[in-house]
């Protein structure tokens, strides 16, 4: 007989045994819940091991329990998606206006400081400052939208990944 293998800890063996502490009406903080998810899903080596110990699991029903725990992360990550493109569309138009407004505020400026034989250089850099701060505002909040999206289909993908692997016997048929 083969001695059962042994995982080390690991937030993907965590997350089964969150998900085998929840089936059986034990309180998991969802905070916790929602770190080991969130250390699995974008892993490839933490996806390959959750895989492994669904299917060295004993329990037959953990593998639907984890899925159902990935499929709702993978919801609450649309949801916030969804709400960060939301937000990012406001902030989009107004970083647009700022940056509109600065524009015209340094040219502005400058032909002033030109008419009047004055430095206006400084108030340039000062008005134009605003489209710096605009652009750089909106490439960081595309970056974590693109982080979410990619963490939320990573997530979709990996619950269907376990319902396939618990649907396998030991045997591996």
């Amino acid at each position: 007989m083969k001695a059962p293998s042994e995982f080390k800890r690991r937030p993907a063996t965590a997350l089964i045994a969150m998900a085998n502490s929840l089936s059986m009406g034990d309180a998991v903080p969802e905070d916790d819940l929602t770190q080991i998810i969130g250390a699995v899903v974008p892993d490839r080596a933490e996806r390959a091991a959750l895989l492994a110990a669904i299917r060295a699991s004993n329990d037959p029903d953990s593998g639907l329990a984890v899925a159902d725990l990935l499929t709702a992360f993978a919801a609450e990550a649309a949801a916030a998606e969804t709400q960060a493109r939301d937000a990012d569309q406001v902030i989009g138009q107004w970083a647009q206006r700022l940056a509109a407004g600065a524009l015209l505020a340094s040219f502005g400026a400058s032909i002033a400081g030109t008419v009047t034989g004055g430095l206006a250089f400084g108030l340039s850099l000062l008005s134009f400052s605003g489209f710096v701060f605009a652009t750089a505002s909106r490439i960081g909040g595309r970056v974590k939208m693109r982080r979410r999206a990619q963490d939320r289909e990573s997530a979709d993908t990996l619950a269907r990944h376990v319902l396939e692997a618990g649907k396998l016997g030991a045997d591996g048929k």
